[in-house]
């Protein structure tokens, strides 16, 4: 039943997830609930009469054919009887809704669920605190969400041996709510059951579930279903005949499916596979066996170019003592089983503690802290589950207590203190949102449940024995010549290698949210700490929580609920010294990663990890359905990246621990510790009111740089802590990609794409000697670091390396007290590592044989206006950005700096007297950063803040001038640009104006497919504002703004995947940073080579024609209301052909500067 008060008519039913699934092909049936919503949210300030009578015209004129569609489709009466379930009111029943015939908005209510046969849903109540008592309640939500709900809480009780139980609540579930879930969705919730009880042997019980879906719910039985069936049978105590076997193939029959695909796609663990098949051999029966061949094409021409070529000789542990390899794999399990790893930090400290407590008293305060906490939290927690016990809270119609009970108490209480603990590296004055922190704790416990029962079912001994034999392949250097890491462990699942891993085990969000909401609850009344704890003399006591929630505004209508943290704990920990508490895939690994062979399952080994970062209201179900193999080349371009072993350069490591020690170093980007702010300022009495504003303005400034540089030095201390904790040992980076297919590290807090010092901190695993041209390309990299040679030929840079040779040696020997040399250059810390290297090169035996492990970088020239430039065949454009050959590098921000002052000339002449002012202002610096973000997609407004950034670090520029002079030259770089890339003014264009038409004309969001064949979906919305409209609309703005910018950087991303597989092939060590590849020094030729190749494949492909094709033919998909005449206009206006200029692209290849 619904419970509504008159006033408050569907207040929230329409707000929930399935926004999300109608954006796309629902986008014109949104009108029919628009109405309803406006409607039933009192946005209209007509009376109620006319409401009525608006709906009822707007759904029997306008929308009338989009209504039997939806009634056609069910999609109305699904989504109703789903989201109706939300109450906002404790009302008594559903006919309490109607009570007041006068209401003409109930009565037009009433009339639409007369409509949709909405006449049966029982009685919900909402809560969102203890009020209720011991009522009981369920939050309800829509059918995607009732399904995970509904198979978490099965797996739940399977785990818990309630199979009676689970068995009983789903027959209520189905009894009660059939119409809120899709007979599909049943019928799998029904086979995982049916699994559960195969495995306990109860054959009659799983027919009876194989009967209900059948006849029942009108559904055919998947294979898995008699795979479970099948289980059963063997399971069972009494012996098989071969009757009972024929008997499941008759079945099958009738459900048309066929014997010889059992076991093709199961969900049975590796024993399991073994009793059946062992069951198929004593009855003499032959079911057939799966093919071993592994298709190793990709279907994309672009890319199995590249497989036409032999594999080269690789093997990427060369050199590499793999003595330890089997304890490294044990303790990465470890690591991943207890999703906690506890990290040792440096020491040092950001506040002087000294003068307060020893660092003894701190341990032991905390120590007895936490020995009380324990017990408390553990109280807080029966007391919790007592009431929750009363309460019988439900969420989507699912008992939650099943959730709070599946384990000990101490492991609640474990999470707890350690969220705790985790908290304590935050800074005081970061508030993160409640929401977060709440699915972190709930997806904690999780991962305990998640382990315990992998290892109840065998899924992890199964996963072992698969990842046994990938790392004995990744060994042998003739298995890696044969096949890439995806093909070889899918030959291993087609060789017996057994691994499956069920999805559905994980919990929903909801789930997680309020598991995380209850825990923090408990930690916010029970963890206690006394305010004078780290004072020298008693002061007057009183106890504060550790942790307290308050909500916030947020763009001016949203409210949002924040933790606070008591800055008392905060100083505790930091004084303690204690450890840090991280998730443990914010960890590199310590043996290889898993290689990449559907888009949920690679990378970590135990802890679930996505191909894509998903961002908010992405559809997730469109990249499910696309076709595997078309992600192929995604996945073996980030396995080849993967495979990639690191190391500790110990040097440069040990230099900034101890520079960090010592209290920082701004100038070397080291984070300072409190006492170089100084005390903070103090008013006196003495001082005027306005002395006394200064005083409090000054004092909240610092506050704020304090912050701020806190927040900086506990990024510095997790990178130097991490490093430290990993000296002698080889690890590894897993890879996964943004939603563009940009690639990234999964851990986010050490890796090569941080700052200088964290590049600096890293070499490569695999050492490969100088040879020939390594020491010279050594140097090279050496003085492209410092940023002193850019517009210096490669022989140039060399000439200088070698006249400052004395400087780079004496850096290496005496970095820190000696001339500090290293100190001067752009990127210092990745310097000082080169100097190390090259010092430790030139005073070995024989500097070519030396063996280096330091990644040589290759960065590309404006890399954004190098695509754009081969895209229009543009001659200038490529010119300026190092696509054409020539002697010297040439300089594009140079270039444009010379237009912009040709242009001030000409304005000067016209007697412009701001023209006049900013003569002799123009610089490379000035330009720089507009011509980089112009790619981008960079606006005026945007522009004018970057100049106006430079100008004001220019105290030679009169300040009065800053900001119209800020406008001018942000104009005039604008225009310089656009006439130097006249191609790429044009493409962009045409780019803006395709994501206008799709946004606003078909409502949809803008998509293409790369020529890797990765999809890409912009999901940008408009915010989804309280009582607004029913599904997520497109964001024309961001739209358009964004869709020039990512389609470069998909490109970008698929040139830098396509030199990884070519890398791969021909057995180089590769890695990169986006447009800057890396390498050894003796490969730099080679993969110089490969980098031109891909680039000049990439581009002869008929990119913008096939973009145009595609848009085409998602306009086409898309067109539900617009009339065909104006819808062939606005195709013709995307499906056009971009003009192009006359540059040759094969000239890359000549170019030695197009990446250097």
């Amino acid at each position: 039943m619904l419970c509504l008060r008159k006033s408050l008519l569907f207040k929230e039913i329409f707000q929930r997830s399935f926004r999300i699934s109608l954006v796309k092909h629902y986008s014109a049936e949104a009108n029919v609930f628009k109405i309803i919503d406006e409607i039933q949210h009192h946005k209209s300030k007509k009376s109620g009469k006319k409401k009525k009578e608006l709906f009822e015209k707007n759904l029997s004129t306008k929308d009338t054919k989009l209504k039997k569609k939806l009634e056609k489709k069910s999609l109305s009466q699904n989504i109703l009887k789903a989201n109706s379930n939300v109450l906002l009111d404790n009302c008594e029943s559903y006919d309490s809704l109607f009570n007041d015939r006068n209401n003409v908005e109930c009565d037009s209510l009433e009339r639409m669920f007369d409509e949709y046969n909405f006449n049966n849903v029982d009685t919900m109540i909402i809560n969102e605190d203890e009020n209720y008592g011991g009522e009981e309640y369920e939050i309800y939500d829509d059918n995607f969400v009732s399904k995970k709900n509904l198979q978490s809480f099965i797996h739940v009780c399977l785990y818990n041996d309630q199979l009676s139980e689970a068995h009983a609540f789903l027959m209520e579930f189905v009894g009660k709510f059939s119409n809120s879930l899709s007979s599909t969705d049943i019928a799998s919730c029904c086979e995982l059951l049916m699994k559960g009880m195969a495995r306990k042997g109860r054959t009659e019980n799983v027919i009876e579930l194989l009967d209900f879906i059948r006849n029942n719910l009108n559904v055919k039985p998947s294979i898995n279903a008699y795979e479970s069936y099948l289980l059963s049978l063997c399971k069972q105590m009494k012996k098989l005949t071969p009757v009972s076997i024929e008997n499941v193939f008759e079945r099958m029959a009738e459900d048309e499916h066929n014997p010889n695909t059992l076991l093709e796609r199961t969900n049975l663990n590796a024993s399991e596979i073994k009793l059946i098949r062992k069951l198929f051999e004593s009855n003499n029966i032959d079911f057939g066996f799966r093919s071993t061949q592994i298709d190793q094409n990709y279907g994309i021409e672009l890319v199995d170019k590249i497989l036409k070529e032999p594999q080269n000789y690789y093997n990427p542990f060369e050199g590499i003592d793999l003595s330890q390899m089997d304890e490294m794999i044990e303790r990465q399990f470890q690591i991943e089983i207890n999703s906690v790893f506890h990290l040792d930090p440096v020491e040092a400290k950001f506040r002087d503690n000294s003068l307060q407590q020893s660092n003894s008293y701190y341990q032991e305060t905390l120590r007895k802290l936490e020995v009380r906490w324990t017990d408390l939290l553990s109280k807080g927690f029966s007391n919790y589950l007592n009431r929750l016990k009363q309460k019988h809270k439900r969420l989507n119609g699912i008992p939650f207590i099943h959730y709070m009970t599946i384990m000990e108490t101490e492991i609640y209480v474990k999470a707890m203190l350690e969220e705790i603990q985790k908290c304590a590296s935050f800074s005081e004055h970061y508030s993160p949102y409640s929401a977060s922190l709440f699915e972190g704790l709930g997806r904690r416990i999780m991962q305990e449940y998640l382990t315990r029962s992998n290892l109840m079912d065998e899924t992890y001994s199964d996963f072992k024995k698969c990842y046994t034999q990938f790392i004995k392949y990744v060994m042998n250097p003739k298995l890696l010549m044969q096949y890439n890491p995806r093909e070889y462990w899918q030959f291993l699942q087609k060789n017996g290698y057994h691994y499956y891993f069920d999805e559905s085990k994980y919990w929903p969000n909801n789930v997680l949210q309020e598991i995380g909401k209850d825990l923090y609850e408990i930690i916010s009344s029970e963890a206690r700490i006394d305010s004078d704890i780290l004072q020298i003399e008693e002061l007057h006591r009183f106890s504060q929580p550790v942790i307290t929630f308050y909500y916030k505004n947020h763009d001016s209508f949203k409210t949002k609920k924040e933790v606070r943290l008591n800055p008392l704990l905060i100083e505790l920990y930091e004084g303690s010294g204690s450890s840090i508490y991280l998730e443990s895939e914010r960890m590199p690994l310590l043996s290889p990663p898993v290689p990449w062979i559907t888009p949920n399952f690679g990378g970590n080994l135990l802890i679930r990890s996505f191909l894509v970062r998903l961002p908010q209201y992405y559809p997730k179900h469109r990249l499910k359905q696309y076709p595997l193999q078309d992600l192929f080349p995604t996945f073996d371009s980030l396995n080849a990246l993967a495979l990639c072993p690191w190391k500790i350069n110990e040097k440069v490591l040990d230099v900034a621990i101890d520079i960090f020690k010592r209290g920082g170093d701004k100038n070397l980007d080291i984070p300072v510790s409190l006492a170089h702010f100084g005390p903070l300022p103090r008013a006196s009495s003495d001082m005027c009111a306005k002395e006394k504003a200064m005083i409090y303005y000054k004092r909240k400034l610092q506050k704020k740089e304090q912050a701020e540089e806190y927040s900086l030095w506990v990024d510095c201390l997790y990178k130097l802590s991490i490093g430290n904790s990993l000296r002698g040992k080889y690890f590894w980076f897993p890879f996964n990609a943004d939603f563009r297919s940009r690639v990234y590290p999964i851990p986010p807090n050490f890796n090569h794409l941080g700052n200088d010092l964290s590049r600096a901190i890293l070499l490569f695993g695999k050492g490969k000697p100088l040879g020939e041209n390594g020491l010279d390309w050594l140097k090279i990299h050496l003085i492209n670091l410092t940023g002193l040679k850019k517009k210096s030929s490669i022989q140039e840079r060399l000439k200088y390396a070698d006249e400052i040779i004395d400087l780079i040696i004496d850096s290496a020997d005496r970095p820190l007290d000696g001339q500090k040399w290293w100190m001067s250059s752009d990127e210092k810390w990745q310097t000082l590592a080169c100097c190390f290297e090259l010092t430790n090169a030139l005073r070995s035996p024989d500097p070519h044989s030396y063996v280096s492990h330091m990644p040589i970088h290759q960065d590309g020239s404006c890399n954004g206006l190098q695509h754009y430039a081969a895209l229009g065949r543009d001659i200038l454009g490529a010119k300026s950005v190092n696509l054409s050959p020539s002697e010297y590098p040439q300089d594009v921000y140079s270039d444009v700096a010379a237009l912009v002052e040709k242009e001030i000339e000409k304005d000067i002449a016209k007697g412009v007297e701001l023209a006049k002012i900013i003569k002799g202002f123009i610089n490379r610096k000035i330009v720089k950063q507009t011509v980089m973000t112009y790619v981008y997609g960079v606006t005026r407004y945007g522009a004018k803040l970057q100049v106006l950034k430079r100008l004001k670090e220019d105290p030679n520029f009169p300040d009065c001038h800053k900001v119209n002079a800020a406008v001018y030259i942000s104009e005039k770089i604008l225009f310089s640009i656009q006439q130097m890339f006249t191609q790429t003014r044009i493409i962009q264009e045409w780019l803006t104006d395709c994501a206008q038409i799709i946004s606003t004309e078909y409502n949809s969001t803008v998509e293409w497919i790369t020529p890797l064949g990765f999809p890409v979906i912009q999901s940008y919305y408009r915010n989804p504002k309280k009582n607004s409209n029913l599904v997520l609309l497109p964001n024309p703005m961001k739209q358009k703004n964004a869709f020039p910018a990512n389609f470069i950087h998909s490109l970008d991303s698929s040139h830098m995947m396509l030199t990884a597989l070519d890398c791969h092939r021909h057995g180089l060590t590769f890695s990169s940073v986006h447009d800057c590849y890396w390498t050894h020094a003796c490969d730099i030729d080679m993969m110089n080579y490969f980098c031109r190749r891909q680039f000049i494949a990439l581009h002869s492909e008929q990119i913008l024609r096939n973009l145009a094709k595609f848009l085409h033919h998602k306009l086409d998909q898309w067109n539900e209301t617009l009339k065909l005449p104006y819808h062939n206009d606005l195709v013709q206006h995307v499906d056009r052909d971009i003009p192009q200029g006359e540059f040759k692209l094969e000239t890359v290849k000549d170019s030695v500067y197009f990446f250097s």
